[in-house]
């Protein structure tokens, strides 16, 4: 594999796959003792694993490498991997296609759509949706978000605090971009982006989107004004809020009237 650079981040994806697509999982019990073994090397070289998938012939890992322990990490996993199952399989050779491959991830942008990547796999393959898929580390974020332990293999902390509220990572995670690589494709003004963009505003006013239905109408109406006035459209205002499309209409144009009387007097 050709060298990469350190990471300035110390964020990577990594992935790794079976020769020949051969496949590196022939049942459950090869997909625990994986697992088991991805944590053990990464915790002995202080690698933080942020995202999985397994899949039938191919893993993808998101990393968090520090301490330059990643590759020391890998190829202990791999080979370690590796042997047991030809042992248990009677099979001879190499099992994994050359080394792993890794990416580096410069930024949260691609930290974020890293992490959907990896979890999109058994969907993008045509499998099932991500959100049924039991071999990804995507149930590991859903629990940690609902703050019921043990998490698992993963450690999404780092990842949800990037994204604010569960309802954005699920909104994110679900809204699969099209193209052969997603890991790079422009987020720019992405429905999910437009979101946070419109909670973060909700936020500097007093109230985050998601409660906004349960504070007084004065204000309610305040932030739902500054919001349209901020080029969201109504139908946007109704599907980040909750608040029907009527009564979003109703604020819109009643703050546009005296709006226009206020310039009018001027």
């Amino acid at each position: 594999m050709q060298r990469v650079w350190r990471s300035a981040s110390g964020l990577y994806h990594v992935s790794a796959r079976g020769t020949g697509k051969q496949l590196i999982f022939e049942n459950d019990d090869d997909r625990w003792e994986f697992l088991d073994l991805m944590r053990d090397c990464c915790r002995d070289k202080g690698v933080t694993i942020l995202a999985w998938c397994l899949m039938g012939n191919h893993v993808h890992l998101v990393l968090a490498d520090y301490e330059d322990g990643m590759s020391a990490a890998m190829q202990r996993l791999l080979l370690t991997y590796a042997r047991r199952f030809n042992k248990r399989t009677g099979r001879t050779g190499h099992l994994f296609q050359n080394r792993f491959d890794r990416r580096s991830l410069d930024d949260d942008r691609h930290l974020m759509a890293a992490i959907r990547y990896v979890h999109a796999n058994p969907q993008e393959a045509g499998i099932c949706p991500l959100e049924q898929y039991k071999w990804s580390s995507f149930s590991e974020y859903l629990r940690a978000y609902d703050g019921e332990g043990p998490l698992g293999f993963s450690n999404p902390s780092t990842v949800l605090d990037l994204f604010g509220s569960s309802k954005s990572f699920i909104a994110y995670s679900l809204a699969i971009s099209d193209g052969p690589d997603p890991m790079f494709h422009s987020l720019d003004q992405s429905e999910w982006e437009r979101r946070v963009y419109a909670d973060n505003l909700a936020k500097k006013l007093g109230v985050p989107l998601d409660k906004l239905k349960t504070v007084p109408p004065a204000q309610r109406d305040g932030i739902i004004y500054a919001l349209h006035d901020s080029g969201y459209t109504v139908r946007e205002i109704e599907r980040y809020t909750g608040i029907s499309k009527s009564t979003v209409s109703r604020i819109v144009r009643a703050f546009s009237l005296v709006k226009e009387q206020a310039g009018c007097l001027d």
